[in-house]
């Protein structure tokens, strides 16, 4: 038999969603879910509030946990300034709104605001993808700095191994300081550029890591230039400038002996 959607069981749905339910009282409620048609309808419409702009269209209600990571990034941008006037505004329409329609029933009221709520959901994963499109996602599969190359050797001490390890330490901040003190006339100073993008990159300092990796892609060693292509490249992704990227990751695919020659080849054809 159907459940009354009364305000308490609105309320549940909402507890359930956030995790807060204890451990009886969850499964009293998952027990409800599988018996009653209606009510796992009304859960599915809550879910898509809650991740509307995430791509989990096929989960399950029945799942242990909900993805949480989308919603966190939606919550992210939403608290940012750039938005709040937006938000600001949305808001003082929907309390017209229903101002106008205070004699509507009370769930009457609340269909017609998932139908709002809706609609706003839908406005921003449009403007946000439009906007601000998730070119960074790339930057963050591809990234890898643990594969860069290591000059300790045991019982010597150098500015460029001070260096490696404060940043594998991650203390970059004095990673950076170390690397950008070598100068050019080191033998290691090529591979100190790319622990110096590296560093300003974890700073989220990018027009810094960007302009590091632009010096390593002109040093004369091919394969370490082809280097600075390719993580000024990962750099422009972080940034969502995808005409840059593109750009760099063109000149990581001219030569096959490259540096990560083929995911170069694979990230450019995305992009395209």
């Amino acid at each position: 038999m159907a459940s009354k959607l009364t305000a308490m069981l609105l309320a549940d749905m909402e507890r359930y969603l956030k995790g807060e339910m204890t451990g009886l009282e969850l499964q009293k409620f998952e027990q409800k879910l599988k018996e009653d048609a209606e009510l796992r309808s009304e859960l599915r419409i809550q879910i898509e509030l809650f991740e509307a702009v995430g791509n989990n269209s096929d989960y399950s209600v029945f799942q242990e946990k909900l993805n949480r990571e989308e919603v966190d990034k939606l919550k992210s941008k939403l608290r940012s300034k750039e938005y709040q006037d937006l938000s600001a505004n949305i808001k003082n329409a929907e309390k017209v709104y229903f101002s106008e329609q205070s004699k509507v029933r009370p769930f009457q009221k609340y269909y017609r605001y998932l139908a709002i709520a809706g609609v706003i959901v839908l406005f921003f994963g449009i403007y946000f993808s439009q906007m601000n499109p998730s070119y960074s996602s790339y930057y963050d599969s591809y990234v890898d700095y643990s594969t860069l190359p290591s000059f300790i050797e045991k019982g010597e001490v150098t500015t460029f191994t001070k260096g490696e390890l404060v940043f594998k330490k991650e203390d970059y901040q004095a990673a950076a300081e170390y690397f950008a003190a070598i100068e050019t006339s080191n033998e290691l100073y090529p591979h100190s550029l790319l622990w110096l993008g590296a560093s300003y990159d974890k700073l989220n300092q990018n027009d810094k890591a960007i302009t590091t990796f632009q010096k390593l892609s002109k040093v004369a060693d091919p394969y370490l230039s082809s280097k600075g292509y390719w993580y000024e490249a990962l750099i422009h992704l972080k940034d969502n400038d995808k005409e840059k990227a593109m750009k760099a990751l063109e000149k990581s695919t001219e030569d096959e002996d490259n540096f990560n020659f083929q995911e170069a080849k694979v990230l450019l054809r995305k992009l395209d």
